[in-house]
């Protein structure tokens, strides 16, 4: 009965050296370390971090932030995170509101750095975060003037900032109407997870691009490595989005050695989705993904929406109705039409050679303990057609004693057929490979094309420019 009043925290007794970080905001007039919740769910959304920690502070369009940093190495670059983090925050408040002030008076990022780990959760204003200590940034050299940190585990770190910042819009403001109202009793279900994470996921890497932290090519290699993530997963012409979406409790967070072949994730896919209609829109003239994003803030006051909704913020943007694609893009598992979209914004789209893994048919992990261990089967490959199954391991082809799955490649010259000598379950068994069944394709590679158009070149810059 309790849920519209403010809620009193207070902490005290805290050990000589710790400190609070939270979004609430302190009591009016009373002691360190007391705030209020304005309700309940303010009370129940809002992290808090005690302990020792690093502390940085930048404002953002006029609004104060914190980023608080635990467990990092003695070389953490603070200063370069916090320049970074301004910039995105800086893009991000002006792409939902031009000039105006975002939805909340302070944001504060809280990160754990561990030895290994990659994370976080989105709240109304703060988000809880996790990453590995080696990707953070680091001074170079310890000296002025050295070269800022653009390393691909850094890159992945400013892209997890970025989601989560862009969550404060686009989850705990904009949400699905199923979620008007919370019931912290059960889990609570929706098919809009392709929408609610899938076009964040799309928007978090470009803002990275957009705030000028990484530059066209770079991004490209970003967005394909989200492609082939969908590309190797056989589970997209099995499961539709709006299915991934509503069985995430069931099957996203409880993940086997057949989820590749059964499902797709709503993250991956549903940024692909949003590079669709993005691309779709500008090519088309009509608009863009970001003024469709806009108008459902706009129409929605930053408040609940469904599918009906997104639907009529597309039609409304781009002219015409969008039904046809949502049917096939979201509801259905048809491929997505990125190979002709991309070209005509001056991108080009190579296929390079298939690895061993990628033509037999498998995920593998190796190690000089483990050897060659099977993870996944992937569905119609060449392994599925030998009988591997998850949890074997490769230990030679074609008579020839394996240490990596490359070495394989090797052993395979003038036969029609090998043997495989796999270990499964203490048992070691001898199966067949058919060279003619490896037929898996490589990894897609996007890059600026060379001999665009300028007119391909203008669209390609407008669309990272934003």
């Amino acid at each position: 009965g309790r849920e519209h009043e403010p809620h009193a925290i207070a902490i005290a007794g805290l050990p000589s050296g710790w400190d609070v970080a939270t979004a609430f905001e302190p009591r009016h007039g009373s002691e360190p370390h007391e705030f209020v919740a304005p309700d309940y769910d303010a009370l129940v959304d809002t992290p808090v971090e005690l302990g020792p920690f690093w502390r940085g502070r930048f404002d953002a369009a006029g609004v104060p932030h914190e980023f608080v940093v635990a467990g990092a190495l003695p070389d953490f670059d603070g200063e370069q995170l916090v320049a970074n983090t301004r910039r995105l925050c800086e893009a991000q408040i002006a792409f939902w509101h031009g000039t105006a002030r975002p939805p909340f008076e302070r944001y504060v990022f809280m990160l754990n750095a561990l030895d290994d780990g990659h994370g976080g959760l989105e709240h109304r204003a703060s988000t809880a975060l996790v990453a590995a200590r080696r990707d953070l940034p680091r001074r170079g050299g310890g000296g002025p003037g050295a070269a800022p940190d653009r390393g691909d585990g850094y890159i992945g770190v400013l892209g997890l900032v970025s989601h989560e910042y862009f969550h404060a819009w686009n989850v705990k403001r904009l949400r699905p109407r199923d979620f008007a109202t919370f019931d912290y009793t059960r889990e609570n279900y929706t098919e809009l997870l392709w929408f609610f994470e899938g076009f964040t996921s799309y928007y978090d890497d470009l803002f990275v691009a957009r705030s000028g932290i990484v530059d066209g090519p770079r991004y490209l290699k970003l967005l394909a490595k989200t492609v082939n993530a969908v590309d190797g997963a056989p589970g997209r012409r099995v499961q539709s989005l709006a299915e991934a979406s509503f069985d995430a409790w069931v099957k996203y967070y409880r993940p086997d050695e057949n989820t590749p072949n059964a499902t797709i994730s709503y993250y991956a896919k549903g940024a692909l989705v949003a590079l669709a209609f993005d691309l779709t829109l500008r090519s088309e003239g009509r608009g863009t993904l970001d003024d469709v994003m806009r108008r459902l803030w706009a129409s929605s006051d930053g408040g609940p929406i469904d599918e009906g909704d997104i639907a009529g913020a597309l039609e409304a943007v781009g002219g015409r109705s969008f039904a046809p694609e949502l049917a096939a893009w979201v509801h259905g598992t048809d491929e997505l039409p990125l190979p002709s979209l991309l070209p005509r914004f001056g991108v080009s789209v190579e296929r390079q050679s298939a690895t061993f893994a990628q033509r037999l048919g498998v995920r593998v992990s190796e190690g000089a303990l483990t050897g060659v261990k099977v993870t996944h089967v992937l569905r119609d490959g060449a392994a599925e057609g030998a009988g591997l199954e998850a949890g074997d391991e490769l230990i030679a082809v074609g008579g020839w004693r394996l240490r990596r799955l490359d070495d394989a490649l090797r052993c395979l010259e003038g036969s029609a057929a090998v043997p495989l000598l796999v270990s499964r379950d203490q048992r070691v068994l001898s199966l067949s490979l058919e060279i003619a069944a490896l037929r898996g394709e490589g990894a897609v590679q996007l890059r600026p094309a060379e001999g665009a158009s300028a007119a391909e070149r203008s669209l390609y810059e407008a669309w990272l420019a934003g």
